[in-house]
C-alpha cells in the first residue's frame, strides 16, 4: 500500500474534489448517457458512446483519487520539527552555481502547482533537501545532472487560502 502525504488544507481539498467528481458522475454524465440513448440504436450512436468513455475515464480518475483518500496520511504542523526540511515547509535555497535565491513550499502530489512553487516532496529537489537545515549546503541529483544548493531559510508553509 502506497502511503500519500497531504497537509491538513491539502486532505480537505482531495476530499471536496472526490465529492464534485461523484456529484458530477451521478448527475451530468448520467444525464448525457440518458439524452444520447434516446437517439436510436446504441450500436451506431457516437454521442453515446463519447459519454460512455467519459464516464469511464472519470470513474478511473475517481478510483485514484479515492484510493489516495483512504491511503492519505495528514502531516499536521504541530508534529514536524521547526529547523528541519520536511513536507508542509517553505524552504528559501541559492543555487551555489549562479546565486540565484528560489522559494519552495514542500507540499503532497495533489497540492503542487510548480507556479506558485509548490513543489511535491516526492520530486528530485525536495527528496534531496529533506532532512537538512539552514545553513546546509546540499549536492541534490536533478534529472539534468547534479546541482548544489545552500539552504537559507526553512519555515512552515502557510496553508492559508
Amino acid at each position: 500500500m502506497q502511503v500519500y502525504y497531504f497537509t491538513e488544507n491539502g486532505y480537505e481539498k482531495l476530499r471536496k474534489e472526490i465529492e464534485a467528481l461523484e456529484k458530477y458522475l451521478k448527475n451530468d454524465i448520467a444525464d448525457e448517457i440518458g439524452k444520447a440513448r434516446e437517439h436510436g440504436d446504441l450500436r451506431e450512436n457516437a454521442e453515446y458512446e463519447a459519454a460512455k468513455n467519459k464516464q469511464a475515464n472519470n470513474m478511473v480518475k475517481l478510483g485514484t483519487l479515492q484510493e489516495r483518500f483512504q491511503n492519505a496520511r495528514v502531516i499536521r504542523k504541530e508534529d514536524l520539527p521547526a529547523d528541519i526540511v520536511t513536507l508542509g515547509k517553505t524552504v528559501e535555497i541559492e543555487k551555489l552555481a549562479n546565486g540565484d535565491k528560489i522559494t519552495y513550499s514542500i507540499l503532497g502530489d495533489g497540492e503542487t502547482d510548480i507556479d506558485k512553487g509548490i513543489i511535491s516532496y516526492q520530486s528530485p529537489l525536495a527528496k534531496g533537501l529533506m532532512k537538512h537545515k539552514a545553513g546546509d549546503v546540499v549536492m541534490v541529483q536533478l534529472p539534468r545532472g547534479p546541482e548544489e544548493f545552500k539552504i537559507l531559510k526553512v519555515e512552515y508553509y502557510d496553508d492559508a487560502d
